[in-house]
């Protein structure tokens, strides 16, 4: 199993350590461009009809940061890992983290995120074999990212959509035989991609939420070779900071003191 396959499953259970790795040794896909995928299968929007989404949690977390407008466990902790049950004991879980300090994401600066897609069987534990769990393939990922303004102008500046076979990091991806996409069951599966850029935005920007479509298809039972597909929406919201408030909020250097020298002699 090559490095990066065990570097998915890092990341997907510690993607909160964001200084890990450094935006200079990071392989970066650049924004595919599209439209939103067609739904084909029942959308779960959060939490779906099979199962309880963690997001809801986080979006309910108070943040500690006075000048914090638009509320944001993402820009609190500099990653948030929202799960969502897409089947019974079946656990999808998204980590999206960043490797910048998110109180300067300002409508100008340059804003990076990464993130990790993979899916656990709860039905038995984590070191069974894997002929014992339920695989699940992805199909199609898409992230859009919708601005809110002070002003109501909605504004989309980022969109992915893309097949996700055609971007993984991963040079051993294992595929589904029936055409079903990428398999993003653990340990053996997973999806990564990093270094995600927003665009610039409006100078009225207060925040922006990240909508992660992922298409997937679920086995019914280990080995069944039957699945069910649908689109499970997760939702991470991100505050912006005004470019005033940023630089206020950036400390002013105490100069440093330097004694005149004594003459020898």
């Amino acid at each position: 199993m090559s490095r990066t396959h065990h570097a998915l499953r890092a990341l997907s259970v510690g993607a909160a350590l964001a200084t890990v790795v450094a935006l200079s040794g990071c392989s970066t896909i650049m924004p595919l461009f599209g439209a939103q995928p067609s739904q084909n299968g029942a959308s779960a929007a959060g939490a779906g009809s099979t199962g309880k989404d963690s997001t809801a949690a986080d979006l309910s977390a108070v943040t500690t940061d006075a000048d914090l407008q638009f509320a944001s466990v993402f820009t609190d902790m500099g990653s948030v890992h929202p799960t969502v049950d897409i089947a019974p004991q079946l656990q999808l879980k998204l980590d999206v983290w960043t490797e910048q300090k998110t109180h300067d994401w300002t409508p100008m600066a340059d804003k990076r995120f990464s993130f990790v897609i993979g899916v656990y069987d709860n039905r038995v534990p984590a070191e069974a074999s894997f002929d014992q769990k339920r695989r699940v393939y992805m199909s199609n990922i898409s992230v859009t990212a919708k601005t809110s303004t002070a002003s109501g102008v909605v504004e989309t500046p980022f969109a992915l959509n893309t097949d996700p076979l055609a971007v993984t990091l991963d040079p051993e991806a294992l595929r589904s035989e029936q055409g079903l996409g990428l398999l993003i069951t653990s340990p053996k599966g997973g999806f990564q991609l990093e270094s995600q850029q927003i665009g610039v935005l409006a100078d009225d920007t207060e925040g922006l939420m990240l909508d992660f479509a992922m298409q997937v298809s679920f086995e019914t039972s280990p080995l069944a070779n039957t699945y069910t597909t649908q689109v499970v929406h997760q939702y991470v919201p991100v505050a912006i900071f005004s470019e005033a408030v940023a630089a206020a909020s950036t400390p002013t250097p105490t100069p440093t003191v330097t004694p005149t020298p004594i003459p020898a002699g």
